[in-house]
């Protein structure tokens, strides 16, 4: 079996309601020319499952036609909320009119894109591929811009992941053409305690110098990241914390961990997360409104924890949904599968707004569906241009053809929200800190966080119990922040260890065991 092809296999899915996880192999190294790229911002992807209804999200309540094909399910005038001369939000929306206020909210009309197909699963893949109706791709957007930046994933992985995904198990965004550069977690300590029960820490025997033995060495070379790997996102989640209280719902507890993570310095510059019910054939008023209610109390909550966060600046939320619904409601109180629909992008870099026309409802395609104005790659081209700064002829690579890009990000970043950086992300400390390292007991890594109070000389040494020095991992003038640092278990026999730290005057001291 060739590599490419065992990864594509390895795909794993979460079980469960709490989709207990699987690794996917890890995807790219971090480095001052990816963060020099745009990976100094984090993109979060909130998928509105199901088709979300477009009319009755942000509604043209000048337009008799909307009243005229909704006799039943329209929003009266007088209930929705105004927010130019001709829309409004749905009631449910309310919480978000501070970000729209702030002018952090932008409604892009009329995305879809040409010979609209109106199953979920077909549109779904095309939406998540990238890819034109009549393209066939196995492969996903997101993972073909990240092996853009970094096509060596496989051979040379990170110490940390770089996307991960919640709330679904569809993996379809994170299948590349070299594997799959992401994981599944909906909870980091599920997630550590499910991989920590069933590692391995030891072979007994070295592989053959076959194919089999090869593909083995790779296994096991999995094996080992997604150990460090569950360490490091638990590390983050326990250094992590939110300022507000979220809604309880699944929604407002996946952008509470994506905020905590963060806050806990976890570089993951793409996060995917998942809202599921928006397939409204029936019922409509009610279950639409309770979902734009949910979605709007989470999103309006995640934004106020991270700008409490010092994070406000970098991070910035997309929503998509695979297809909008009919204009005019069906005999059952609700919409059947349409075209066109306003997709939503928060962040306080967004141009705020209204993007493109109000939706003609007297104009259909051939199956009686709205009028696509924008097509949904331009939204993906916005965001690796404006966002994450990619050359055009890379995106024209990802995406198969060039798409011209939406004036939606305000490019221009301070000094101080700029990097989303493994150092100095928390902030700086009072005073010289070295924390425990965690896990501990560990193999095959474990990870320590320092602090300097100041710019400094800092000297970090690993001894044995009789005081020989065998790793000196740091010795480096660095600015005053906080810091992480990785310890690999590969260069350690099983034993305790003493970790010791020099900065300006300071002697820190903490204890590492190794366990093999």
């Amino acid at each position: 079996m060739k590599r490419r092809q065992f990864l594509k296999n390895s795909l794993g899915l979460g079980l469960g309601s709490m989709l207990i996880p699987r690794w996917f192999h890890p995807l790219l190294a971090i480095s001052d020319h990816l963060r020099d790229r745009g990976q100094n911002r984090i993109l979060v992807i909130l998928n509105l499952g199901g088709g979300n209804d477009g009319l009755n999200t942000i509604i043209p309540f000048e337009d008799d036609e909307y009243y005229n094909l909704r006799p039943t399910i329209a929003i009266p005038q007088n209930e929705l909320i105004t927010i130019t001369d001709t829309l409004g939000l749905h009631p449910a929306m309310a919480p978000l009119m501070d970000l729209w206020n702030d002018e952090n909210m932008a409604i892009i009309q009329n995305v879809g894109y040409d010979q609209q197909d109106l199953s979920h699963f077909r549109s779904t893949d095309i939406w998540r591929s990238g890819s034109g109706v009549d393209q066939f791709i196995s492969t996903g957007w997101v993972a073909r811009y990240l092996e853009t930046l970094y096509s060596d994933y496989v051979n040379n992985p990170p110490e940390e992941p770089m996307a991960l995904q919640q709330g679904s198990t569809d993996g379809l965004l994170l299948t590349g053409n070299e594997g799959v550069p992401g994981v599944i977690v909906d909870d980091p300590s599920i997630f550590y305690n499910l991989v920590n029960e069933t590692y391995e820490s030891e072979y007994n025997n070295d592989p053959p110098e076959t194919a089999g033995g090869n593909e083995l060495s790779y296994v096991r070379q999995i094996d080992n990241n997604s150990f460090a790997y569950a360490g490091v996102i638990q590390g983050a989640a326990e250094t992590g914390h939110n300022t507000v209280e979220y809604p309880n719902n699944s929604i407002g507890t996946q952008l509470s961990i994506v905020a905590r993570l963060l806050s806990g310095g976890l570089y993951t510059p793409i996060f995917l997360t998942h809202q599921y019910g928006y397939d409204t054939h029936n019922n409509q008023l009610n279950e639409h409104g309770d979902l734009l209610s949910v979605l709007s109390s989470s999103v309006s909550t995640f934004f106020q924890d991270l700008k409490n966060l010092g994070l406000g600046d970098r991070v910035t939320l997309l929503t998509t949904s695979e297809f909008g619904r009919r204009p005019f409601e069906n005999g059952s109180d609700g919409t059947d599968h349409g075209a066109a629909a306003p997709q939503l992008l928060f962040g306080s870099k967004v141009k705020g707004g209204i993007y493109g026309s109000n939706p003609n409802l007297t104009d259909f395609d051939n199956s009686a569906n709205l009028l696509h104005e924008f097509d949904f790659r331009q939204l993906y081209s916005t965001l690796m241009t404006q966002w994450f700064e990619l050359e055009q002829q890379e995106i024209e690579n990802i995406l198969f053809q060039p798409f011209a890009p939406l004036p939606l990000i305000d490019n221009r970043f301070s000094q101080n929200s700029d990097p989303i950086r493994r150092e100095g992300l928390m902030g700086i400390p009072d005073d010289y800190i070295l924390s425990g390292a965690y896990p501990n007991p560990f193999n095959p890594v474990t990870q320590l966080t320092y602090g300097l109070k100041q710019n400094t000389l800092v000297d970090i040494r690993v001894f044995d119990i009789k005081g020989r020095e065998i790793l000196h991992p740091v010795h480096d003038i660095k600015p005053a922040g906080y810091y992480r640092l990785n310890l690999k278990s590969r260069f350690l026999s099983s034993g305790t260890y003493s970790v010791v730290m020099r900065a300006g005057d300071a002697v820190r001291k903490t204890k590492i065991t190794v366990v093999k």
